[in-house]
């Protein structure tokens, strides 16, 4: 018989151990590393889509000449208004060589369709249509004011409008320290809007990791993001 120099029964449970202890130590980091680069991205697509949201309000609350809802002094979670069209009288185009074509804008949240539990914000857009005559000619156009946002279900398809899904996620802003209002004319604090041709716009992003299957186990973490801007508008105001 010849002489085979091999590993005791000591150094292969030693071997063995280390390598579970490597395996171990590498899956731990890869499921960390995993579970903070899913964490990064879901927090940073939250973020990107408010801050869209907010731009898309803020453009086309910038043209506007009326705002019916909120009224001065109110608030709430719907935003209408109307572009080229006047404040007080209702009557369109404010200026007929104005480029700005009349139009209305309706932003509200309703439930989403697949999935009831998260909460969307939509943006309703349509133009006006009328004649050729302008405010100070006759005959003249007039706007319906808060029954001209013809918008029976947020959200749903509505021939002759545009309907845009701005973000997902959408919850009522954390008052204090934010208003308790999606859109705001209040003067009273914490909103604070004096200028009766501003609009307080605070969107607020939640989104709960247990309502989304995640349990303690995979240890993700709610993501929790509010962005306010206080937007002037352009015409006169009631």
């Amino acid at each position: 018989m010849k002489k085979r120099s091999g590993f005791t029964l000591a150094e292969l449970v030693i071997a063995v151990l280390i390598f579970g202890f490597m395996s171990a130590s590498l899956a731990t980091i890869y499921s960390t590393a995993n579970r903070h680069m899913f964490q990064n991205y879901r927090s940073n697509m939250l973020k990107s889509n408010v801050s869209m949201a907010m731009i898309d309000i803020r453009h086309n609350l910038q043209q506007a000449t009326r705002v019916d809802i909120p009224a001065v002094g109110a608030g709430g979670n719907f935003l209408a208004f109307a572009v080229n069209v006047d404040q007080l009288t209702g009557c369109y185009p404010v200026n007929k060589a104005a480029t700005v074509t009349p139009a209305w804008h309706y932003f509200c949240t309703a439930p989403d369709a697949v999935d009831p539990t998260i909460i969307n914000l939509y943006h309703h857009t349509a133009t006006i249509s009328g004649n050729a005559s302008w405010c100070g000619s006759s005959p003249s156009n007039f706007w319906a004011g808060a029954d001209g946002y013809l918008v029976p279900v947020c959200g749903a398809a509505i021939p002759g409008q545009t309907v845009t899904l701005l973000m997902q996620h959408s919850a009522v802003p954390l008052s204090p320290p934010y208003s308790a209002n999606m859109f705001s004319r209040r003067a009273s604090a914490p909103d604070n809007v004096y200028e009766r041709d501003a609009v307080l716009v605070t969107l607020r992003s939640f989104w709960v990791a247990s309502l989304r299957g995640f349990g303690t186990q995979q240890r993700q973490r709610d993501v929790d993001f509010t962005l306010t801007s206080l937007v002037s508008i352009t015409g006169p105001k009631q």
